[in-house]
């Protein structure tokens, strides 16, 4: 008896180091508000969530491997907090699944990932979802967002942090999900879509300057019912983005302020209100060159008190009445380290041809309409 124990204390310490050089985080986000809405002679009232961040749980952590070297991995799941369902119902991680290997050379992983444009935050309205960066650039069709575009499939990622540099590399291959166009539906070939992005950002004290460049290919069929039942063209989708930002802190005031544009990116947008015919009608499936700059400033209050303001413009070069414009005002307060306090008004004024909503209701996007989006809530980290 005796030399069992004897026996099974040894096999303990011999143990020890393995657990210590390995651990396990489980963390999210919890935001939540009640907004209010309003698009042409639709209204909205109600709990929204994710405003300033999105909901998620996730879980990540590392092992020492030796020789300056760890095993890390990222699972997150993304869920929608009014009624507690998945953010994307046909995935278990809908916002991030990878493993990887870190080093002095940086990190290098595999799997759904963020891409560089996700990390393009020079956003007065901290890319939330109020942000007029962030509702034209995924409304848009751009992947330079910090939105669902952003995540990538099937990808070999690569991040480094060398004086000051962040550099940031992806490739993506064979994501094939299907995309929804109205009148018609893109089906992709299998095995003949790519992506790849590269992004650099620089920081030194209240400084903070970045760029990122995007490239989309999709081989794909347009079945275009407007051409008659079954009509099928084949087209190559090759879209190209590009992103330039930066931010300086004067410590009365922080001013931020971006800019990118894309070629190549599907944006189409019915308008009942004007006849078909109209000869600034945005084609279906035609390659659309878009801009969009925003800028704004942050001003602290109090210790825990910030005003952020915040405008963009979205513009379609393709068509004259394609254009939208949106301003956002909100005030942060930090509850304590974890716990975030806010009040946000955003408002969205749309062009004949653009149907862009405010905020957590862009499903209420109107065509040469205003809208807006009013909402106070909290966020919690843990």
């Amino acid at each position: 008896m005796q030399k069992k124990l004897i026996a099974l204390a040894v096999a303990g310490l011999a143990a020890a180091p393995v657990f210590a050089q390995s651990n396990v985080t489980i963390y999210g986000v919890v935001d939540a508000g009640l907004g209010v809405g309003h698009a042409d002679n639709v209204d909205f009232r109600g709990v929204v969530g994710g405003v300033l961040s999105g909901n998620r749980i996730g879980f990540k952590g590392a092992e020492e491997l030796g020789n300056g070297l760890k095993a890390v991995f990222q699972l997150e799941q993304g869920f929608n907090i009014d009624d507690g369902t998945f953010h994307q119902a046909n995935r278990q991680f809908s916002r991030q699944a990878y493993v990887g290997l870190q080093g002095a050379f940086g990190t290098v992983s595999l799997g759904r990932q963020y891409a560089p444009g996700y990390f393009a935050g020079y956003d007065a309205a901290l890319s939330s979802n109020v942000s007029p960066q962030s509702v034209f650039s995924a409304g848009g069709g751009l992947t330079i967002t910090p939105n669902s575009p952003a995540r990538w499939n099937n990808a070999i990622a690569y991040t480094g942090s060398f004086s000051g540099f962040t550099a940031r590399a992806i490739y993506s291959a064979n994501d094939t999900e299907a995309e929804l166009h109205t009148p018609g539906v893109a089906v992709h070939a299998p095995g003949a879509d790519d992506k790849f992005g590269l992004g650099l950002d620089y920081a030194n004290g209240p400084l903070k300057v970045g760029a990122v460049f995007q490239y989309l290919h999709q081989a794909r069929a347009d079945i275009d019912t407007r051409a008659g039942a079954g009509f099928v063209t084949m087209q190559d989708k090759n879209q190209r983005e590009w992103y330039v930002g930066g931010s300086y802190d004067f410590g009365f005031l922080e001013v931020d302020a971006s800019f990118q544009a894309g070629k190549g990116v599907d944006y189409s947008v019915v308008n009942t209100k004007v006849a078909s015919t109209d000869p600034d009608a945005v084609a279906f499936g035609a390659d659309q060159s878009v801009r969009l700059w925003n800028v704004g400033v942050i001003v602290p209050v109090s210790a825990a008190g910030k005003v952020h303001v915040d405008y963009g413009r979205f513009t379609n070069k393709d068509s004259n009445d394609a254009d939208a414009r949106s301003w956002t005002l909100a005030y942060t307060h930090a509850l304590s380290k974890r716990t975030t306090g806010y009040a946000a008004y955003q408002r969205v004024y749309n062009d004949k041809f653009a149907a862009f909503g405010a905020g957590q209701v862009s499903q209420l996007g109107v065509s040469d309409e205003q809208n807006s989006l009013l909402t106070v809530g909290m966020r919690h980290t843990f």
